[in-house]
């Protein structure tokens, strides 16, 4: 009795894994014909410079990048129930042109855009610029006709 019990604990069982090993590339297969990548939804166009970096190409007319600057003036209160925005709190420049208000900057950079129609516009939001700050001053671009306003970077030191 034991020489049987010896003989079975010997036996060595042999799988087959030709039929697992293709059912695992069949079904590789099946998903990978089957796949959909997604596309990113409302993805934002980035405008990036074609005159820098690996395949720059060379500018054919060089386009006027009008540079506008803004600052608060004064640190918001804006967990103030009672606070409102004003036009005075925000200091605008245009090129380095510090502006008188709202009225000043849009003379300004329609006079801009009527002399060059392709002018590109770069807001460079200050340390404490308020988000109704840019979007005054983005209402007054888009009013003047520019088409391609971007926004650039704020040093942290600034």
């Amino acid at each position: 009795m034991s020489s049987k019990n010896k003989e079975q604990s010997e036996a060595v069982f042999v799988l087959d894994m030709t039929p697992m090993i293709d059912c695992t590339f069949n079904l590789l297969i099946f998903f990978l014909c089957n796949i959909n990548f997604k596309l990113l939804e409302g993805k934002i166009p980035a405008y990036l410079p074609k005159d820098v970096g690996v395949n720059a190409s060379p500018v054919d007319k060089q386009l006027e990048k009008i540079e506008i600057h803004i600052r608060r003036g004064s640190a918001p209160a804006v967990k103030d129930s009672k606070w409102v925005w004003h036009e005075n709190q925000i200091d605008i420049r245009v090129q380095g042109k510090k502006l008188a208000g709202l009225q000043d900057f849009y003379t300004t950079i329609l006079g801009v855009h009527k002399a060059n129609p392709e002018a590109k516009a770069t807001l460079y939001p200050g340390k404490g610029t308020l988000y109704i700050d840019c979007v005054k001053v983005i209402n007054e671009c888009l009013r003047a006709n520019f088409v391609d306003i971007t926004f650039a970077g704020t040093p942290m030191d600034s």
